[in-house]
């Protein structure tokens, strides 16, 4: 007979860990996350802590970003709880800022390395939200795959919230009861859903940056990687306008416009060389109707990071276009997104340096990042030198194109001094002039023979679109 998970209620959690974890003085919870977060679980968890009862061992979580309160980091709870998150916002960021989280730094293709079998974060419990097949009897883990199936794997205490909100995704996301200790099934919170974007109405600078990438990089047949935010839907609005043909998805998040592309036709699959004829994600984070089109569709197949992110399979699906965004760029090339500097901590690397590797090489096709060239308070997000001690997503040496609203610096191939005037004529007109005249004068920057009056530098692209912009 067939292993069957036992059904508990959310209030009966902590008395299943102490039970199953008497006398131990430590636990690791891999927790589920984005916009499956098992809400449920985290309030009854800290419910149990703050109450003293059952005594429950130290409890350390790992997760990436969880949406939906999560109030086990509220302080005065570290003494016997502390998250670990490689990924973050809200509470959890600010916990992290304040010293009540830890920020674990490590990129979706590498999670394995920290939660596999004999790695320093194997967890001892997993717990997660399934949607059930009524019809088959399996179960979906739905929107978040990211590293489950590994957490799930090793891990001796398997608990699943079952949440009929969540759409049943196809691929690796199947789960077969037998992997299940334990099913919640009442008291369950529906999943994280966030506002569809308006293609229609976008920022002009970001639209600028989106006709920039579209124009030069993107072209029938190329398989892309797209995050999530004003940028990438700029992106992505304007491949909806310039008429592509066969592109292809693979990507650690599938988005709205994501969908938008799929819908139209303007993504088929049909180019990949690996995964052909369906898009491949492990992570969904959008609208109800993004929701509602993922659902039992075959056309988008679900995978772990370690596949999504995997170079081998980036490069087998080339040419491949990953688009990124980032908190800022340096003169040398240097890319950093974790951190706004090292007093302010902001989210993680996520998968970006997975991209940027597997594209190490200018044959399987080019990373991108793309930002808006100022904050919002108006500072210089191109910096003369990255802020010391930030971790980078991409370092000098890797070859990144780097795009702002003002143009292209594609820093493939250029030497130091070539990459530092490229990214300086794409800095906003009120700093370019400065960074340019500091690379002129600085003899570190070694200056290629055509002065800067003569030409533009080489890997510049400027924007010589008809979108216009005010210039603060």
């Amino acid at each position: 007979m067939h292993h069957q998970p036992t059904v508990i209620k959310p209030n009966d959690l902590a008395d299943v860990l102490a039970r199953k974890f008497f006398g131990r003085k430590m636990i690791t919870v891999y927790i589920g996350s984005n916009a499956a977060a098992p809400t449920a679980s985290i309030e009854a968890l800290t419910a149990a802590l703050k109450a003293g009862s059952p005594k429950l061992p130290f409890l350390r979580t790992v997760h990436l970003l969880l949406r939906g309160p999560v109030p086990f980091v509220a302080e005065g709870l570290q003494d016997r709880i502390m998250a670990y998150t490689i990924f973050s916002a809200g509470e959890v960021r600010d916990a992290a800022r304040a010293g009540r989280a830890f920020y674990l730094p490590g990129t979706l293709g590498n999670m394995d390395s920290l939660i596999g079998k004999d790695r320093p974060f194997m967890p001892d419990v997993a717990i997660f939200k399934v949607r059930h097949h009524d019809q088959t009897g399996e179960y979906s883990l739905g929107l978040s795959v990211e590293a489950l199936h590994t957490a799930i794997d090793h891990a001796t205490c398997v608990i699943a919230e079952v949440d009929p909100s969540m759409p049943f995704t196809q691929g690796q996301s199947i789960v077969d009861a037998s992997s299940l200790d334990y099913l919640i099934q009442e008291g369950i919170k529906p999943i994280w859903e966030l506002p569809a974007p308006d293609f229609d109405h976008l920022p002009p600078a970001e639209r600028r940056i989106g006709e920039l990438i579209a124009d030069h990089f993107i072209r029938d047949g190329a398989t892309l990687q797209i995050g999530i935010g004003h940028i990438p839907d700029a992106v992505i609005g304007t491949l909806r306008q310039a008429s592509f043909r066969d592109l292809g998805i693979q990507t650690e998040l599938y988005s709205d416009g994501l969908m938008m592309l799929q819908k139209e036709g303007i993504v088929n699959n049909r180019k990949k060389k690996q995964h052909n004829g369906y898009s491949t994600t492990a992570l969904i984070m959008g609208s109800k109707a993004l929701h509602e089109f993922v659902h039992m569709r075959t056309g988008i197949q679900m995978r772990p990071c370690t596949v999504t992110n995997s170079a081998e399979v980036i490069r087998k699906n080339s040419p491949f276009i990953s688009i990124n965004t980032a908190m800022g760029v340096d003169l040398f090339g240097n890319v950093w997104a974790d951190y706004v500097d090292i007093d302010h901590y902001y989210s993680g690397v996520g998968g970006q340096p997975d991209f940027v590797r597997a594209l190490n090489d200018p044959a399987f096709g080019v990373p991108i990042i793309a930002m808006n060239s100022v904050t919002h308070n108006g500072a210089s997000k191109i910096a003369q030198l990255h802020p010391p001690g930030v971790s980078l997503t991409a370092s000098s040496y890797d070859g990144v194109a780097i795009v702002t609203e003002y143009g292209i610096a594609d820093l493939r191939g250029l030497t130091v001094g070539e990459k530092a005037l490229a990214v300086a004529s794409i800095a906003h007109p009120r700093y370019r002039d400065a960074y340019l005249k500091y690379v002129h004068d600085d003899p570190k920057f070694t200056k290629p023979i055509r002065l800067l009056s003569e030409k533009l530098p080489r890997g510049v692209t400027l924007y010589e679109g008809p979108i216009k912009i005010d210039e603060p």
